[in-house]
């Protein structure tokens, strides 16, 4: 037991990079974008088709191109008039399906993966992949670090400012669009860091995109989607009961784990608006 816990906190370091972007976003726009897992699964695909060193950086770079894309799509959405965060959540899935459809074009139904590690280390008698402390390691050092731009700098509480009140936000002389537009394409760039992740781990295929992105939302709201620290601890805890469910049950409940928490979030009442108005700290 002791072992798929720790393999699930292995995994779940990854998930948490998932719900960052979310968390992200909702910050400054209190929406959230769908196409994270997109994002995660073309810098895999992309990576896999370069070779060497470049593959990680024209992935990274597909992905934040991706995300691009939908700051653009975000930015005609303000512009007529769309206010509702529905129909940017919406219009984000849409530009997932997308994606995971020009990958399935370009690469076909091949399977992503690269394995960086032949060996495993053996840490107190359990079997770790050098490739998951790898994983920890770039979680904690990107969550950390983006909490401490959220709570502790200038661009932090602007990003607050711009969800909270937006036009108060651009009377205070706050870029309210242009520092949205700049969190989705951060958020592109973790969610390519995550994708690049999962390849040298388990890998993945064009099908990923979908599931990626439900791990991402159900980590980001189950214990609150506005601070990073919890999206660190929701990853942490789905990665940890995941693993359970695939050591002591069947692979089919193992994929029913993240939709349970997000169905368990919802009917608490847990996201309702009421919950995070005000301030996002």
């Amino acid at each position: 037991m002791l072992e798929y816990a720790l393999r699930g906190l292995l995994n779940g370091s990854v998930y948490a990079l998932l719900a960052l972007p979310m968390t992200l976003f909702f910050t400054t726009a209190a929406t959230v974008d769908f196409a994270i897992g997109a994002y995660a699964l073309l810098a895999a695909a992309v990576a896999t088709a370069v070779a060497g060193p470049l593959g990680m950086v024209a992935g990274l770079a597909s992905a934040v191109a991706a995300s691009a894309v939908m700051a653009g799509i975000y930015l005609l959405l303000k512009r007529g008039g769309g206010e509702d965060g529905i129909r940017v959540a919406l219009a984000s899935f849409g530009l997932s399906l997308a994606i995971s459809s020009i990958v399935l074009i370009i690469w076909g139904t091949q399977p992503f993966v690269r394995q960086t590690f032949t060996q495993v280390l053996d840490i107190g008698g359990f079997r770790v992949s050098p490739q998951g402390l790898i994983n920890v390691a770039v979680a904690l050092v990107l969550v950390g670090l983006t909490w401490l731009i959220l709570l502790r700098t200038q661009l932090g509480r602007m990003m607050r400012a711009a969800a909270v009140n937006a036009s108060g936000a651009e009377l205070a002389s706050i870029p309210v669009l242009g520092v949205q537009c700049a969190t989705l394409l951060v958020g592109g760039l973790l969610g390519g860091v995550a994708g690049l992740l999962i390849l040298y781990s388990s890998g993945m295929d064009f099908t990923a995109s979908l599931g990626l992105t439900f791990i991402g939302f159900a980590a980001a709201i189950i214990f609150g989607i506005q601070s990073p620290l919890r999206c660190l601890a929701g990853g942490l805890a789905i990665g940890v009961i995941e693993a359970l469910a695939a050591g002591y049950t069947t692979g089919m409940v193992t994929a029913m784990v993240p939709s349970f928490f997000m169905l368990v979030v919802l009917l608490s009442g847990q996201l309702g608006a009421s919950r995070y108005s005000g301030d996002r700290p």
